[in-house]
């Protein structure tokens, strides 16, 4: 009784083998690129249009996604921009610095800059995130006490 597999076996197991390869080289090959574009409204970008047309328009609520969308109508997911920092900065040129996930158009970004008259100025980025985090955290902490009980004085 022999335990060698089938050829048929071998070969699907070997085609499985390179389809997961190339899988992981494809993803693997990512690299920092900027991106300019406007801040944009998903279904707008998907129409092709610039939306909502003022900043406190009714119509950003219905928006479930913001995208960097280019003048040539392609669009971005900026998939770690927290939606309050893409929503304070909707309909303004902007340029992000991070990594393209290419089949989904994702933008793992590493900053985001916007045009501000006198070039770009940063305006999010993990870094600056982690330290506003950190600062709110231990400065609740690390507040002092009062120096009177309040409970006490209302008795």
């Amino acid at each position: 009784m022999s335990t060698q597999r089938p050829p048929q076996r071998r070969i699907g197991h070997l085609a499985a083998s390179l389809g997961l390869i190339a899988l992981l080289s494809s993803t693997l090959a990512l690299a920092e690129t900027t991106i300019e574009g406007r801040i944009n409204g998903l279904r707008c970008a998907e129409g092709g249009h610039v939306c909502p047309l003022e900043n406190l328009d009714a119509h950003l609520s219905f928006e479930l996604e913001l995208v960097l969308q280019q003048s040539d109508g392609q669009y971005y997911f900026l998939s770690n921009v927290p939606r309050d920092t893409k929503v304070r900065h909707v309909r303004k040129q902007a340029r992000v610095i991070g990594t393209v996930i290419e089949p989904h158009r994702w933008i793992s970004v590493d900053r985001l800059l916007v045009e501000d008259g006198d070039g770009y100025r940063e305006v999010w980025s993990p870094q600056a995130q982690q330290q506003a985090f950190e600062t709110i955290y231990h400065s609740g902490w690390d507040a002092t006490p009062p120096t009177r009980d309040q409970v006490s004085e209302r008795r």
